[in-house]
């Protein structure tokens, strides 16, 4: 059996006994995932690092099949709140009554892009300051821009874009990677060595799931995958394959068996 079988194979066998009670509550056979197409974590021709993440999980471990829908983020949330959906990938925070899994799928900083003429010398958070900034409506609140600030929310990150290009904000608050997608797909005519992507903050994006039985017991089963598969070493390819560093899975204890 070549050691990649034999990884998952053990990884398995754990998570069969760490889990009986979870799926002895509820059957799982299919999970119905949502999500806006995001380059290299949820590419729009069904490739990517979350897709890969979940084929680990659910169909590597447990047989379940994944069917996928790509949706506006407020959309997704609304279809997994009215139990249309099981899982919304992936949120920082969301807001009552939805959960987020324990375990994320991604860590990293978040940034903002900014023209350097006007914003010089860049001293951090502390150049944002009484500014203005722009983001996707439902991705960012005040809570990760320092106070007093001037706030607006559009609808894509090309936009958000546009907006500092032609002056009407000051900066563009987003994930590094989503903003050199926004800035692939602007079709905007712009002196890039004018601007600056600098990072200003740094959350985890985790999966978005309703507090239902069936919710906690998807919870569950991705919660203890994606630990037991790191444990063993088998996610590491996933995150070397699209670039994208490796969370600190050690931070993140399993749930207590009493807390559901």
């Amino acid at each position: 059996m070549p050691p990649s079988c034999r990884i998952l194979a053990a990884a398995a066998a754990l998570l069969l006994c760490l889990l009986a009670p979870a799926r002895a509550q509820e059957t799982v056979s299919v999970i119905r995932v949502v999500s806006p197409a995001w380059d290299t974590f949820t590419n729009a021709d069904g490739t990517g690092l979350y897709f890969d993440l979940l084929d680990a999980v659910f169909r590597g471990l447990h047989g379940i099949e994944i069917e996928h829908q790509f949706v506006p983020s407020l959309r997704a949330t609304h279809l997994v709140r009215e139990n249309e959906a099981d899982m919304m990938l992936c949120k920082a925070r969301v807001d009552p009554p939805l959960v987020m899994a324990r375990v994320p799928m991604y860590e990293n900083a978040y940034a903002v892009f900014f023209d350097s003429r006007s914003i010089e010398p860049w001293k951090g958070r502390e150049s944002m300051t009484g500014r203005s900034v722009v983001w996707r409506i439902g991705y960012y609140d005040e809570r990760y821009i320092p106070e007093g600030m001037q706030t607006k929310e559009v609808k894509t990150g090309v936009s958000a874009l546009g907006m500092v290009v032609l002056g009407r904000a000051d900066f563009y608050l987003d994930d590094p990677v989503l903003i050199r997608e926004s800035i692939d797909r602007s079709g905007l005519t712009f002196d890039q060595q004018r601007f600056r992507i600098e990072p200003v903050g740094f959350r985890s994006y985790h999966p978005v799931l309703a507090p239902t039985a069936r919710g906690r017991a998807i919870m569950d089963l991705y919660d203890q995958g994606m630990l037991t598969l790191a444990a063993a070493g088998a996610l590491d390819a996933i995150y070397a394959k699209w670039g994208h560093p490796v969370p600190n899975f050690g931070g993140y204890a399993p749930p207590p068996s009493a807390s559901r």
